[in-house]
C-alpha cells in the first residue's frame, strides 16, 4: 500500500469524518481487504503496532471511519 493512497484517505476524513467503509473503499478506488490492510497500519490495534490514526467504530450494520485525536493533529499540521 502506497503512502499515498494512506494520505488520500486521511485527507478523506478530515473532510468527512465518519464515512463508512465501503464508501472509503470505493472512493479511493480500493477493494474493502485493501483497505483493511491500510487501516491494520494506521488503526488503534494494539497487537499490530498501528500508528493510531484511524478508528473503525460499528453503526449498526455499517462500519465507520474516524480520524482519532492524533489523526486530527496530523492532518491540522500538514
Amino acid at each position: 500500500m502506497s503512502d499515498e493512497t494512506a494520505l488520500a484517505l486521511l485527507r478523506l476524513l478530515a473532510q468527512e469524518d465518519g464515512q463508512s467503509l465501503h464508501r472509503i473503499a470505493k472512493r479511493l478506488g480500493l477493494g474493502v481487504s485493501e483497505l483493511q490492510r491500510l487501516l491494520t497500519a494506521l488503526g488503534t490495534d494494539p497487537r499490530y503496532d498501528g500508528l493510531d490514526l484511524v478508528e473503525q467504530r460499528r453503526d449498526g450494520e455499517l462500519q465507520r471511519l474516524w480520524l482519532t485525536d492524533k489523526g486530527k493533529q496530523l492532518c491540522r499540521t500538514t
